[in-house]
């Protein structure tokens, strides 16, 4: 099941982000509707965050854009982020992407950049804080094709419905054309192999 797209522990902001070192943001998180699987019952939280800008010239950057409005940068230690050893397209950790996460989507401007666990590195003065990657950690990053504000509907959508099938069936009912059916499904399925 969809964890719940409205806890802000599970899914904070990047101000709300732990610094290097300090806590967890999910210490006060409500574990009552989250399992190890959906975020929360293992201590994991998620940095979402739509993509704006990639300014990879030697190490991979992203800059991105939170839901508080908030734009800074993410780096990932790992070597190319576009693919990082074949993931980041809501595939499976193996590299695999599977038809309904929207094969072949790399990190692309305006999709969701999702960071498990992200971290929050402090700059010192007169720079601005960033989102560090490390080594070894870029492939559990993933992406979901679509803006953030679709992703947070879709996703309080899905936390509010028992069964994600029955949301794709009543999608698929509705016609792929009419309002964005076909994309919406894309995300649902993205969304579900994150958190199943």
């Amino acid at each position: 099941m969809a964890p719940s797209f409205g806890n802000t522990a599970l899914f904070p902001a990047f101000h709300e982000l732990p610094v290097v070192g300090g806590s967890s943001p999910v210490a006060a998180a409500d574990t009552s509707t989250s399992s190890s699987s959906s975020g929360g019952g293992d201590g994991t939280w998620f940095l979402l965050a739509q993509i704006r800008e990639d300014m990879t010239i030697t190490q991979p950057t992203l800059i991105v854009r939170d839901r508080a409005g908030a734009e800074f940068a993410v780096t990932f230690a790992d070597g190319d982020h576009r693919g990082l050893g074949g993931t980041g397209t809501g595939g499976d950790a193996g590299g695999s992407s599977r038809s309904g996460s929207g094969s072949g989507v790399r990190f692309r401007k305006g999709h969701t950049l999702v960071v498990p666990r992200a971290t929050r590195t402090q700059r010192g003065e007169g720079k601005k804080d960033v989102v560090r990657v490390p080594a070894g950690e870029g492939a559990r990053a993933r992406v979901i094709p679509a803006g953030l504000e679709q992703v947070f509907e879709l996703g309080g959508l899905l936390a509010e419905v028992e069964e994600v099938e029955e949301v794709e069936e009543a999608c698929q009912a509705r016609g792929w054309s009419e309002m964005g059916h076909k994309s919406n499904c894309k995300v649902i399925r993205s969304i579900k192999e994150i958190w199943p």
